[in-house]
């Protein structure tokens, strides 16, 4: 294939990708990153995954495409805005806005196999291998290499139209494409997510410490909380740290029907921590927090309900 087909079937690729709701997409080189790789083993190294413990099984993997796809030549990075006012009260029960959609894994998923049948109808020799979230491999790495943002102080990938409420997934495939520039650094002396954290779970510009992050705590943490007071209001994730960054400032709302927040929140419900099992279903179904299950739900309902009787001064995001 020649640079001007190269250049065709990057262009349509990119086309067909907004085509498909994708609000971002750029191209990467499969490169190994050894400084990632490093990064993840130090952060492995401190404890910082808690009992994430899949994250220990495959580090080189996850900074290797070679070792995630044996043939890979390039990687398509997408990105979809899932942003929604979130309507956060520090007096009120709080879902993230991740958490309020239809599970995002199958959304992208769905969508990056159309882009690859896609692709081999016009080259039917594409091999492609799809990864969204789950997969052991690094979405803020391949998507800062394609230009799509660069990865924040809150270990985010920011992106500077659309903040970072941001869905991401790649295509690995065999195909030579020409890639797009890199992003660079635009967070400057900015430490408002830092600042923000009410646990203290980013400890230092990008980096994490799961132990205390809320939406570890709620999220990934099996079984009763060992300091319920650290969840504070949030029954399910935490969007503190991307409230309090100004590139989320104003933006604009999902695109994407799957991500429109319904049915409503518990915001709207003050008997939240009362719900009983077949409206937990009803009200849910379909989203990521009705996936979760009730028991998960009811587990911390009622360690936000203590917490947030307990309420002191609400959180100023605009300070700092």
């Amino acid at each position: 294939m020649n640079k001007t087909d190269d250049i065709s079937l990057k262009n349509r690729i990119k086309q067909k990708a907004s085509e498909l709701g994708f609000d971002l997409v750029g191209i990467c080189r499969p490169d190994y990153s050894p400084e990632d790789h490093d990064r993840l083993q130090r952060w492995l190294d401190k404890n910082y995954h808690a009992k994430m413990d899949y994250m220990g099984r495959t580090p080189r993997q996850r900074s290797d495409p070679g070792l995630f796809f044996e043939n890979a030549r390039s990687v398509i990075s997408v990105g979809i805005n899932y942003y929604n006012e979130p309507a956060y009260l520090p007096d009120r029960p709080y879902i993230s806005l991740y958490a309020r959609g239809r599970p995002y894994q199958d959304v992208v998923k769905g969508k990056l196999k159309t882009l690859l049948e896609f692709i081999r109808n016009i080259r039917p020799e594409t091999r492609g291998k799809i990864a969204v979230d789950t997969s052991p491999t690094f979405d803020k790495l391949w998507a800062e290499k394609a230009g799509l943002g660069w990865r924040g102080k809150n270990t985010l990938l920011i992106n500077r139209k659309i903040g970072s409420f941001v869905f991401l997934g790649e295509l690995f495939l065999n195909l030579d494409l020409e890639p797009d520039p890199p992003e660079t650094d635009h967070c400057a002396d900015c430490r408002k997510c830092l600042d923000a954290c009410p646990t203290g779970a980013l400890v230092e510009p990008r980096v994490l410490d799961a132990n205390l992050c809320i939406s570890y705590l709620t999220i990934e943490a099996e079984g009763p909380l060992e300091n319920p007071a650290l969840i504070g209001n949030n029954l399910f994730g935490c969007d503190i740290c991307q409230l309090a960054c100004p590139y989320n400032k104003g933006a604009l709302p999902a695109r994407a029907p799957e991500f429109s927040p319904e049915p409503a929140i518990p915001e709207n419900d003050t008997n939240f921590v009362g719900m009983a099992e077949a409206d937990f279903k009803n009200r849910y179904s379909g989203t990521i927090l009705g996936k979760s299950g009730f028991n998960r739900y009811k587990n911390k309902a009622k360690a936000v309900d203590i917490n947030i009787k307990k309420l002191g001064e609400p959180l100023d995001f605009e300070s700092s």
